[in-house]
């Protein structure tokens, strides 16, 4: 399965900020995201999150990512 940026970018649109980690990855399992976006959202550090600028921010400072095809949030 292909990683879909905007899918993520879709999710964190509707995400009820603040919001912790945990939250966050519950939140994006109830509303149909992937494995893959729940296994990236799973990898950030367990920490209340204000805005989605905040998660991609996030998730950008997670490095080794894999080949994501250029995935820029």
């Amino acid at each position: 399965m292909n990683f879909d940026p905007g899918q993520l970018n879709q999710l964190l649109s509707h995400v009820p900020f603040p919001i912790g980690k945990a939250d966050l990855v519950r939140f994006a399992q109830q509303h149909g995201a992937n494995d893959q976006i729940t296994g990236l959202l799973d990898r950030l550090p367990d920490k209340t999150f204000n805005s989605s600028q905040e998660v991609q921010d996030a998730l950008g400072g997670l490095g080794n990512l894999g080949n994501l095809g250029g995935f820029k949030l």
